[in-house]
């Protein structure tokens, strides 16, 4: 089973860039017929291109695969095909497994069991879809259930 945040993260590019050609056009336009400070004028725009650009760089495609025996969590960058494995663990060692949300973005929480005790690990998701989180439930279930049978 894989989830993967493909989709929404390509919309997110194609907004953000939308954003990025919408100020560049209304400095344009503003700088013509607004009569307004420039200064004021150029640092508004500024301020749009650096939030946009920012979350631009910082967006990640990200997938969660599960096989029979193992969980993995690859991440990759938006201008290259190339994903890089992060974690793969086997799956009787994953204790728990969560989505946390915040303000702009979902976090993965997964815990496993190690020789020094349980680790956590946090992984920036972004966002994803409504049938990318009921897949993640089913997930949900698959560790519960290979715990059980550890136990």
């Amino acid at each position: 089973m894989k989830i993967n945040n493909r989709r929404k993260t390509i919309l997110a590019v194609y907004g953000f860039s939308f954003i990025l050609l919408l100020d560049f056009i209304f400095l344009f336009f503003a700088d013509r017929f607004l009569k307004m400070n420039d200064t004021t004028l150029y640092v508004i725009c500024f301020i749009i291109f650096l939030l946009a650009s920012w979350r631009l760089i910082t967006l990640k495609l990200f997938s969660l695969e599960i096989t029979e025996h193992i969980i993995s969590v690859k991440y990759g960058n938006l201008f290259s095909q190339l994903k890089r494995p992060v974690l793969e663990v086997p799956l009787h060692k994953v204790v728990s497994l969560k989505i946390d949300k915040e303000i702009m973005d979902r976090i993965l929480l997964i815990s496993i069991k190690s020789k020094r005790g349980i680790r956590n690990f946090h992984y920036r998701i972004g966002s994803i879809s409504n049938t990318e989180a009921e897949k993640f439930e089913k997930i949900k279930d698959i560790i519960k259930a290979s715990s059980i049978n550890e136990a």
